[in-house]
């Protein structure tokens, strides 16, 4: 794709999101792993973050495979592990901020982790008990009814037997559909566990349709439920980007709603450039979202006939923006051609804007093509045709209905043939 030189847009990228390692009170921890079996190398204390594995500590090996963790501050709440040579040993839970003296027993053999015994916390020897019951639960060759109801009874009776704890967040996130009033989006904790982001993905992949009009409503829910500030940011840097990366059309509509989040300061930005980007990202989308009636053309063609794309009596107007030096308009053009010769016959017409202002070039270019296409173009970008279409690169194809509605939006010439093919086969 040929980006067009007079405008650029800044890719945003995933916000990453730094939480609070320890708590204020200094409580501190003890902490003693004890290993047998076939292992060697260090062992590393770790926090699991929502999309990422925080270090608290390393140890050699002690006599006997004994490492002993110790600290002055208390361990912020949080979801941790046990690593060693790259390899996550077990996970254990810290739900308040509190000391924590825990000894842990486990035996390590060909790279698997067995045996694995706590003193100290009985909220961590049910979290053992509960991971042992889950990885038995998936080693079944098959579900049945039966296995499902005996899995969401025991996570149930989990979470109602440990309240307020992170256990009971992890609990009834196993045993209930990934909805957001189970993902304690009010509890700063659940930063520290890996909740959220495979829930909220699953959430908008497999309960919401990838409809704008369906998805909007859920993120506004998702943003109430917030009540945590720090859980709110990472949410909206969360979806903000789900939606910014979404193969799917319409999304953007979902992006840009997003977006004015963080612009009226509903969700904190986490840095002042991002109001600057998601503007700019607002100004070239949000005039030619799916559903939305085409903005007006009125251009001229090459011998100076200003042409109105609203006025076009057609009952499906491709839109096209290109340029004759872009490898691949030259790819797709003869594509658009046979589509337009397999739906003429369905009163079909084709807009080509060409983006650039070399008027020779463009005329000999257009000699090559179909002459029954319309031709424009706006070689001063007076009608802001690269603001109101989002034409940041070429080439840029739009589906347009008979009454000028936005049907198709960015799509390739592949999916130009599926849609038309679903409308009109």
């Amino acid at each position: 794709m040929r980006a067009i030189p007079y405008i650029i847009i800044t890719t945003l990228l995933l916000i990453a999101w730094e939480l609070p390692l320890s708590a204020a009170k200094k409580c501190g921890y003890d902490i003693h792993l004890t290993l047998s079996g076939n292992h060697s190398g260090k062992v590393t204390l770790a926090l699991q973050t929502t999309d990422n594995v925080v270090v608290i500590d390393s140890l050699p090996k002690i006599k006997k495979g004994s490492y002993r963790f110790k600290g002055k501050k208390s361990l912020a709440p949080g979801q941790y592990t046990f690593i060693q040579n790259d390899r996550r040993l077990f996970h254990f839970l810290i739900s308040f901020d509190k000391r924590s003296d825990l000894h842990f027993r486990a035996i390590v053999e060909s790279g698997r982790t067995t045996e694995v015994t706590v003193q100290g916390d009985a909220e961590n020897v049910a979290y053992l008990d509960f991971q042992r019951f889950i990885q038995d639960a998936h080693r079944l060759p098959h579900f049945s009814q039966t296995d499902v109801d005996r899995i969401d009874h025991y996570t149930d009776s989990i979470a109602r037997q440990y309240p307020n704890t992170l256990l009971s967040i992890i609990a009834n996130n196993i045993s209930k559909p990934p909805l957001p009033q189970y993902m304690a989006l009010h509890d700063r904790r659940v930063l520290n566990t890996s909740v959220l982001p495979v829930r909220l993905q699953s959430f908008f992949t497999h309960i919401v349709p990838p409809l704008p009009e369906l998805v909007i409503p859920q993120i506004d829910s998702i943003i109430n439920l917030c009540t945590d500030p720090q859980v709110k940011e990472w949410c909206g840097a969360f979806l903000l980007n789900y939606f910014l990366s979404s193969p799917i059309m319409g999304m953007e509509g979902a992006a840009i709603h997003v977006a004015k989040k963080f612009i009226e300061g509903i969700i904190k930005p986490p840095h002042p450039n991002l109001i600057f980007e998601l503007e700019s990202y607002i100004a070239f989308n949000e005039h030619s979202l799916l559903g939305m009636p085409a903005p007006e053309l009125n251009l001229p063609d090459a011998d100076g006939r200003l042409i109105s794309l609203r006025n076009i009596d057609a009952d499906w107007i491709v839109l096209l923006f290109y340029d004759d030096d872009c490898l691949i308009c030259k790819e797709e053009m003869p594509v658009i051609e046979q589509i337009y010769q397999q739906y003429k016959s369905h009163n079909i017409k084709i807009y080509a804007v060409y983006t650039q202002d070399r008027y020779q070039a463009w005329q000999a270019y257009i000699l090559t093509l179909n002459p029954e296409w319309i031709y424009v173009w706006d070689p001063d970008f007076s009608s802001l045709f690269h603001k109101l279409y989002n034409v940041t690169g070429t080439p840029k194809i739009y589906l347009l209905d008979r009454n000028k509605t936005i049907i198709g939006r960015g799509i390739d010439a592949h999916v130009l043939q599926q849609i038309l093919s679903y409308q009109l086969d």
